[in-house]
């Protein structure tokens, strides 16, 4: 039997929890087998297409810094504990831009730690008091998907510097009491994937109760408002939803007008929540395009990657998939041409494997089959992936989509 540790570009973290959790008593063990292993830097290499369909799945949204995966020598490789660690604490737009990189975890039903200071006042440089949104939304995916997650403290001596591992430095110190705890959640996960037990039944054991009283203290100091987000606020001014009637009107000013034959669904909620990425005026659109451009090609679109989805789960998400909501998330990326984006999916369409004839052509299978059962949404550029699976209406300057 094997563990499998899948890092994206921190390996230091990989050998960190191998070292402090229970993975060290089964690398010791003849049993079984504990790998680190590299992920795929892009979901469009071919590598990605190798990868247990099961892993790539939950990398549909982005990549967390360690997957951790179990191979049972009978069932097929699945993961089963996922890690996101951050030396800064998470601001607004941080932890929105990062926000995905546990949510394909929820999704498939796999628990997982966040590691990240909580308040670094006296920092020189990103100086910051931990977000209590960000706990608001993480409870929010624990109600929705009944997988429990731990949001543990990197303690710091001073409001400005980090306490340190004495062996592993650019690691949180291990005998602290909030990475105790998560070394004790993911022991606790272990176990149970080793038992075949249901991880959404850890909800109820006690550890994970108290983790999350702990978690709820911070998330409900005080709920979300629309208004609180520029972001939102700058489409809907009155701290509410626009209704049907509203964003009909919203979209007029812009020439625009709803499609016909929208989904039922789209048509029988009477709430709608507009999000835009970047705040312009007619006089900075131009320049405000480029540089949207220039981060959706370069950096993926962050720190704005995330915040659509962040959103969903704070206002909108009723149940496990994006169809369960009470309010449509309209994403207004008016700034943008339905051309400045067509590039990327046509890049896929081009090199896409399904245009092949003749199989003696065929140099990737696994790449192909991926292709063939999964289509192109798994390696398209990750700022329309995640925009797509989370938006109801996407505006662009010169028309509309909908999904």
């Amino acid at each position: 039997m094997r563990f499998l540790l899948y890092h994206h570009k921190n390996r230091v973290l990989s050998e960190y929890v191998k070292k402090f959790s229970i993975l060290s008593d089964f690398d010791r063990d003849e049993s079984y087998n504990v790998e680190i292993l590299s992920l795929p830097q892009q979901n469009n290499h071919d590598d990605f297409a190798e990868l247990p369909e099961s892993i790539r799945r939950l990398l549909f949204f982005a990549k967390p810094d360690l997957v951790i995966c179990f191979d049972d020598d009978k069932n097929p490789i699945k993961p089963i504990f996922a890690f996101e660690h951050t030396q800064h604490v998470p601001a607004r737009d941080h932890w929105m831009q990062r926000f995905v990189n546990l949510v394909g975890c929820a999704q498939e039903g796999i628990p997982g730690a966040y590691i990240i200071p909580f308040s670094m006042q006296n920092r020189p440089n990103f100086t910051g008091v931990i977000d209590s949104v960000f706990f608001f939304a993480y409870d929010r995916i624990m109600d929705i998907h009944k997988i429990p997650f731990y949001i543990a403290e990197w303690e710091t001596a001073d409001g400005q510097t980090l306490k340190p591992d004495l062996e592993f430095p650019f690691m949180p110190d291990h005998t602290s009491k909030d990475i105790k705890n998560a070394f004790l959640f993911l022991n606790l996960v272990i176990k149970a994937a080793i038992q075949e037990n249901d991880f959404r039944n850890l909800m109820s054991d006690r550890l994970i109760v108290d983790l999350r009283i702990q978690i709820r203290g911070i998330a409900y100091k005080s709920i979300p408002k629309i208004s609180d987000f520029k972001r939102l606020s700058q489409n809907m001014p009155n701290d509410n939803f626009l209704i049907n009637s509203e964003l009909e009107t919203w979209l007029d000013r812009k020439g625009m007008s709803l499609p016909p034959h929208l989904p039922d669904r789209i048509i029988k909620r009477n709430k709608n929540l507009i999000f835009a990425p970047q705040l312009y005026d007619e006089e900075s659109r131009s320049e405000v395009r480029l540089k949207l451009l220039e981060r959706i090609h370069k950096r993926g679109g962050d720190p704005y990657l995330g915040q659509p989805l962040a959103f969903d789960y704070i206002f909108c998400r009723l149940g496990e998939t994006p169809y369960q909501r009470d309010a449509n998330l309209v994403i207004d990326l008016s700034v943008l041409s339905f051309s400045d984006l067509a590039n990327y999916h046509k890049q896929v369409w081009s090199n896409c494997p399904l245009q092949i004839e003749e199989f003696g052509n065929l140099t990737n299978i696994p790449k192909y089959t991926l292709y063939l059962t999964k289509g192109c949404p798994q390696v398209i550029k990750n700022f329309l992936r995640v925009y797509a699976f989370t938006a109801d209406i996407i505006v662009f300057s010169d028309g509309i989509i909908y999904f």
